[in-house]
């Protein structure tokens, strides 16, 4: 072979060579990408097993008491810390308080952890009516008890099917965008009014207006900034996100980044990527409070009741808060709690502080409506689906 052939043989089986390991990487990089995506559930949107509750079919084995459990658990609560434990027997349903899953600084007055249990009694409320009971509520049996939330008697009764009790399994959280263009009708808002009826110490107020709206915003922003700055609130508010997958199987509670509402390949990126610092997840946070929660809030809702710290007031807020979920969700809305002022407000409380005085500003704010704002939240058409929130066993939360 002479120079010349002999130099175009090695110019071509090194073009081939190099042609071979780019594939060879490509394939290598995309496979190791694949595994990570399946490791990291991006495929498994609300799969796997802590999503298991979420299915019907899962209560139909059940007793009659655990199939009310069950239907508890799926209910509304603050981070999804589902602070709650039962105790079940064939005449009577009893919920304590599990105080080791409080928000800590983000709920000094345990104001959400109880209007959370009060989420879990309207469940088992309608649970029951729909197997033919006749549930009766007595908060704290115990005075001396304050862990001792709640005891419902299964009396017999008639059984009483309701719309509100059909969308337990569907009622999620929607935290993404919604439909700026598409208001709330005043007919809807006022069917959700009226679930406050048999409640007189609660009420529902409607920011609807375009002053009130950008009041709210403007308070809801404002309190977000305070939170993320306060070192002690933002890492308690943190711990509560699962960023791996492992660790969403494992814990079963928290919040995910499919629960945070955004487009899937934003979603799918951030659960190919490693866990991001607090401080970027604060940054998240706020970018997402102030370009999609309140900018795309058809109305938001404010209840509030008369004495701010009177647990059983906050409870019956619960129940509330779950039928306007519940309504929401058949009506096909998206809710979703906006609780930064009141945070804030509780934890200036804790402090005494009056830095910011968001006391001051939320009695502004309900001024329209009687006592003291206990939560905020906001109501609209999604441009997405919802989706769950992962749900512990109940051999976890059944003594």
């Amino acid at each position: 072979m002479n120079k010349k052939a002999e130099n175009n043989h090695s110019t071509s089986t090194r073009r081939e060579f190099l042609k071979k390991a780019g594939t060879s990487f490509l394939v290598v990089s995309f496979g190791g990408l694949l595994w990570r995506a399946i490791d990291q559930g991006v495929f498994s949107t609300g799969k796997g097993p802590a999503y298991e509750l979420w299915s019907p079919e899962e209560s139909s084995h059940l007793t009659d008491s655990l199939a009310l459990v069950h239907d508890a658990v799926l209910a509304s609560n603050p981070h999804n810390s589902q602070p709650w434990i039962f105790k079940a027997s064939e005449t009577s349903i009893e919920l304590f308080a599990d105080k080791t899953r409080n928000l800590g600084s983000m709920d000094p007055l345990l104001r959400e952890m109880h209007m959370g249990l009060g989420c879990a009694v309207e469940n088992m409320v309608l649970s029951a009516q729909e197997k033919g009971y006749f549930p009766k509520v007595e908060y704290f049996p115990d005075p001396l008890d304050l862990d001792y939330i709640a005891k419902v008697e299964l009396n017999p009764g008639t059984k009483k099917s309701s719309i509100l009790h059909q969308a337990i399994p569907h009622r999620h959280t929607h935290r993404g965008p919604y439909d700026k263009e598409r208001t709330v009708s005043t007919e809807i808002l006022g069917k959700l009014k009226e679930l406050c009826e048999d409640e007189p110490n609660v009420q529902l107020t409607w920011l609807s207006t375009s002053e009130e709206k950008q009041k709210t915003s403007k308070l809801v922003i404002a309190a977000t900034e305070s939170i993320i700055v306060d070192e002690e609130m933002s890492h308690d508010s943190n711990i509560w996100y699962r960023g791996n997958w492992e660790e969403l199987q494992k814990y079963r509670d928290g919040l995910t980044l499919d629960a945070q509402g955004g487009p899937a390949w934003v979603r799918a990126a951030g659960k190919m990527l490693p866990n991001v610092s607090h401080e970027s997840a604060n940054q998240f946070w706020l970018k997402s409070t102030r370009q999609t929660h309140v900018p795309t809030a058809a109305a938001f809702g404010l209840l509030t009741i008369k004495e701010l710290t009177d647990h059983e007031s906050q409870l019956r807020a619960g129940r509330i808060w779950q039928r306007i979920h519940l309504q929401g969700a058949n009506d096909g809305l998206g809710l979703h709690p906006l609780n930064q002022p009141m945070e804030m407000r509780d934890r200036e409380i804790q402090l005494g502080s009056k830095t910011h005085n968001f006391k001051k500003k939320l009695t502004e704010l309900s001024r329209h409506s009687t006592g003291e704002a206990i939560f905020l939240f906001r109501i609209g058409y999604p441009l997405s689906p919802s989706y769950p929130s992962p749900r512990r066993e109940l051999k976890d939360v059944i003594i």
